[in-house]
Protein backbone atom coordinates (compact mmCIF):
# COMPACT_ATOMS: atom_id res chain seq x y z
CA UNK A 1 0.00 0.00 0.00
CA UNK A 2 1.15 2.98 -1.12
CA UNK A 3 1.60 6.42 0.63
CA UNK A 4 -1.39 8.49 -1.83
CA UNK A 5 -3.39 5.61 -0.34
CA UNK A 6 -2.29 5.51 3.42
CA UNK A 7 -3.21 9.79 3.17
CA UNK A 8 -6.55 8.45 1.17
CA UNK A 9 -7.26 6.34 4.15
CA UNK A 10 -6.75 8.88 6.55
CA UNK A 11 -9.04 10.93 4.67
CA UNK A 12 -11.65 8.48 4.78
CA UNK A 13 -11.71 7.77 8.43
CA UNK A 14 -11.75 11.70 8.69
CA UNK A 15 -14.62 12.40 6.79
CA UNK A 16 -16.57 9.27 8.90
CA UNK A 17 -15.77 10.89 11.61
CA UNK A 18 -18.01 13.94 10.51
CA UNK A 19 -20.75 11.88 9.00
CA UNK A 20 -20.00 12.93 5.29
CA UNK A 21 -18.47 9.39 4.55
CA UNK A 22 -20.17 6.17 4.39
CA UNK A 23 -18.28 2.90 5.94
CA UNK A 24 -18.34 1.09 3.14
CA UNK A 25 -16.13 3.53 0.69
CA UNK A 26 -13.33 2.94 3.78
CA UNK A 27 -14.10 -1.11 3.61
CA UNK A 28 -12.92 -0.96 -0.28
CA UNK A 29 -9.77 0.19 0.78
CA UNK A 30 -9.29 -1.86 3.52
CA UNK A 31 -10.43 -5.44 3.27
CA UNK A 32 -8.13 -7.13 2.00
CA UNK A 33 -5.83 -5.41 4.54
CA UNK A 34 -8.47 -6.77 7.32
CA UNK A 35 -8.65 -9.88 5.60
CA UNK A 36 -4.89 -10.66 5.14
CA UNK A 37 -4.88 -9.61 9.45
CA UNK A 38 -7.48 -12.17 10.04
CA UNK A 39 -5.67 -15.09 8.09
CA UNK A 40 -2.60 -14.53 9.61
CA UNK A 41 -4.92 -15.00 13.08
CA UNK A 42 -6.64 -17.79 12.22
CA UNK A 43 -3.30 -19.46 10.79
CA UNK A 44 -1.88 -19.19 14.91
CA UNK A 45 -4.80 -21.18 15.95
CA UNK A 46 -5.84 -24.93 15.71
CA UNK A 47 -6.66 -26.50 12.62
CA UNK A 48 -9.86 -27.51 13.54
CA UNK A 49 -11.01 -23.93 14.21
CA UNK A 50 -14.31 -23.39 13.04
CA UNK A 51 -13.73 -19.17 11.53
CA UNK A 52 -12.61 -18.43 8.28
CA UNK A 53 -10.97 -15.57 7.51
CA UNK A 54 -13.80 -13.58 5.72
CA UNK A 55 -15.99 -14.87 9.01
CA UNK A 56 -13.58 -12.95 11.12
CA UNK A 57 -13.36 -9.62 9.40
CA UNK A 58 -17.38 -9.78 9.03
CA UNK A 59 -17.31 -10.00 12.51
CA UNK A 60 -14.74 -7.32 13.50
CA UNK A 61 -16.42 -5.29 10.90
CA UNK A 62 -19.64 -5.10 13.43
CA UNK A 63 -17.81 -4.70 16.50
CA UNK A 64 -15.70 -1.76 15.25
CA UNK A 65 -18.42 0.06 13.75
CA UNK A 66 -21.07 -0.48 16.25
CA UNK A 67 -19.46 1.54 18.25
CA UNK A 68 -21.18 5.05 18.85
CA UNK A 69 -17.77 7.12 18.37
CA UNK A 70 -15.61 6.39 15.54
CA UNK A 71 -12.52 8.03 16.18
CA UNK A 72 -10.04 6.55 14.62
CA UNK A 73 -6.78 8.79 13.68
CA UNK A 74 -5.15 6.96 10.84
CA UNK A 75 -4.81 3.80 9.49
CA UNK A 76 -2.46 2.35 12.01
CA UNK A 77 -4.73 3.54 14.51
CA UNK A 78 -7.95 1.40 12.45
CA UNK A 79 -5.76 -1.61 11.88
CA UNK A 80 -4.41 -1.63 15.96
CA UNK A 81 -8.30 -1.33 16.68
CA UNK A 82 -9.05 -4.13 14.36
CA UNK A 83 -6.67 -6.34 15.20
CA UNK A 84 -7.78 -6.23 18.95
CA UNK A 85 -11.13 -6.86 17.79
CA UNK A 86 -10.29 -9.92 15.83
CA UNK A 87 -8.22 -11.25 19.56
CA UNK A 88 -11.19 -10.21 21.27
CA UNK A 89 -13.18 -12.61 19.31
CA UNK A 90 -11.14 -15.63 19.16
CA UNK A 91 -10.72 -15.33 22.95
CA UNK A 92 -14.23 -15.47 23.62
CA UNK A 93 -15.02 -17.79 20.97
CA UNK A 94 -12.20 -19.68 22.72
CA UNK A 95 -13.80 -19.44 25.67
CA UNK A 96 -17.29 -20.33 24.96
CA UNK A 97 -15.48 -23.63 23.54
CA UNK A 98 -13.79 -24.19 26.71
CA UNK A 99 -17.22 -24.04 29.28
CA UNK A 100 -19.02 -26.02 26.60
CA UNK A 101 -16.57 -28.45 27.64
CA UNK A 102 -16.54 -28.27 31.64
CA UNK A 103 -16.93 -31.33 32.72
CA UNK A 104 -20.84 -32.31 34.66
CA UNK A 105 -19.96 -32.74 38.77
CA UNK A 106 -21.05 -35.92 38.49
CA UNK A 107 -19.84 -37.51 35.67
CA UNK A 108 -16.47 -39.65 36.29
CA UNK A 109 -13.25 -38.74 34.20
CA UNK A 110 -10.12 -40.13 34.51
CA UNK A 111 -6.78 -37.97 35.06
CA UNK A 112 -5.69 -37.91 31.51
CA UNK A 113 -8.91 -36.92 29.67
CA UNK A 114 -8.93 -34.20 32.50
CA UNK A 115 -5.11 -33.25 31.54
CA UNK A 116 -6.35 -33.34 28.05
CA UNK A 117 -9.18 -30.89 28.30
CA UNK A 118 -6.78 -28.75 30.43
CA UNK A 119 -3.90 -28.15 27.91
CA UNK A 120 -6.33 -27.16 24.82
CA UNK A 121 -4.75 -24.27 22.72
CA UNK A 122 -7.86 -22.29 23.74
CA UNK A 123 -6.70 -22.31 26.93
CA UNK A 124 -3.18 -20.57 25.67
CA UNK A 125 -4.85 -18.31 23.81
CA UNK A 126 -6.94 -17.15 26.94
CA UNK A 127 -3.74 -16.95 28.99
CA UNK A 128 -2.07 -15.03 26.72
CA UNK A 129 -4.97 -12.77 26.62
CA UNK A 130 -5.24 -12.12 30.02
CA UNK A 131 -1.27 -11.62 30.23
CA UNK A 132 -1.24 -9.23 27.36
CA UNK A 133 -3.96 -7.18 29.20
CA UNK A 134 -1.48 -7.13 32.25
CA UNK A 135 1.28 -6.23 29.82
CA UNK A 136 -0.52 -3.48 28.62
CA UNK A 137 -1.25 -1.72 31.62
CA UNK A 138 2.65 -2.34 32.29
CA UNK A 139 3.77 -1.34 28.65
CA UNK A 140 1.60 -0.50 26.29
CA UNK A 141 3.30 -0.28 23.38
CA UNK A 142 5.22 -3.55 24.24
CA UNK A 143 1.67 -5.00 24.90
CA UNK A 144 0.74 -3.29 20.97
CA UNK A 145 3.97 -4.99 19.52
CA UNK A 146 3.10 -8.28 20.67
CA UNK A 147 -0.57 -7.90 19.19
CA UNK A 148 0.85 -6.57 15.62
CA UNK A 149 3.89 -9.08 15.86
CA UNK A 150 1.54 -12.35 16.99
CA UNK A 151 -1.97 -11.80 15.95
CA UNK A 152 -1.31 -9.86 12.78
CA UNK A 153 1.49 -11.36 11.60
CA UNK A 154 3.64 -7.96 10.76
CA UNK A 155 7.55 -8.29 10.51
CA UNK A 156 9.38 -5.85 12.82
CA UNK A 157 10.04 -3.53 10.30
CA UNK A 158 6.20 -3.01 9.10
CA UNK A 159 5.76 -2.28 13.05
CA UNK A 160 8.75 0.20 13.33
CA UNK A 161 7.04 2.36 10.55
CA UNK A 162 3.70 1.94 11.88
CA UNK A 163 5.28 3.39 15.20
CA UNK A 164 7.49 5.36 13.71
CA UNK A 165 10.62 4.23 15.41
CA UNK A 166 13.98 2.45 15.03
CA UNK A 167 13.56 -1.26 14.20
CA UNK A 168 15.91 -2.33 16.84
CA UNK A 169 13.45 -0.34 19.46
CA UNK A 170 11.09 -2.67 18.23
CA UNK A 171 13.10 -5.56 18.49
CA UNK A 172 14.03 -5.60 21.84
CA UNK A 173 10.85 -4.44 22.92
CA UNK A 174 9.59 -7.46 21.21
CA UNK A 175 12.12 -9.86 22.88
CA UNK A 176 11.92 -8.43 26.19
CA UNK A 177 7.87 -8.63 26.37
CA UNK A 178 7.78 -12.36 24.73
CA UNK A 179 10.19 -13.10 27.99
CA UNK A 180 7.85 -11.66 30.21
CA UNK A 181 4.56 -13.20 28.67
CA UNK A 182 6.28 -16.65 28.96
CA UNK A 183 6.90 -16.01 32.51
CA UNK A 184 3.91 -14.93 33.33
CA UNK A 185 1.88 -17.47 31.63
CA UNK A 186 3.58 -20.54 32.64
CA UNK A 187 5.11 -19.79 36.08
Amino acid sequence: MGNADREEITVLLNQLKKGTNTQEELLKFLYAELRRLAAILLSNEQVDHTFQATELVNEAYLKLFDAKKLDWNDRKHFLSTAVIAMRRILVDHARKKIANKRIPKHSQLSLSNVLHLAQDEDTDIIKLDEALDVLAKLDPRQAKIVELRYFAGLTETEIAELFDLNRRTITRDWQTAKRWLKQEMYS
